[in-house]
């Protein structure tokens, strides 16, 4: 499919239009590069879960709560001591 779209400008955001031909679903993300000659390209992004993936599965969350302190048990200082 080739069609011709105008860029727009919305507020801050510049928008290209698209056609409804189009066979994605509403809300699929795209990531956008705009390559040395001008040329735009969109990009559908895939879903990542973040809990799935290799860098997860090897980070050692018990070395971060020795050396973050933000990330260890936090003490009640007042009266938000829960039961």
């Amino acid at each position: 499919m080739s069609k011709k779209v105008t860029l727009r400008k919305s507020g801050n955001s510049l928008i290209f239009t698209a056609p409804s031909e189009l066979t994605d679903k509403v809300g699929t993300k795209y990531s956008v590069t705009q390559h040395e000659d001008g040329s735009v390209l969109y990009t559908p992004v895939e879903h990542v879960n973040v809990f799935s993936t290799e860098e997860f599965k090897k980070h050692d969350f018990r070395r971060d709560l020795e050396e973050i302190p933000e990330a260890g048990e936090v003490k009640p200082v007042g009266r938000e001591k829960l039961l």
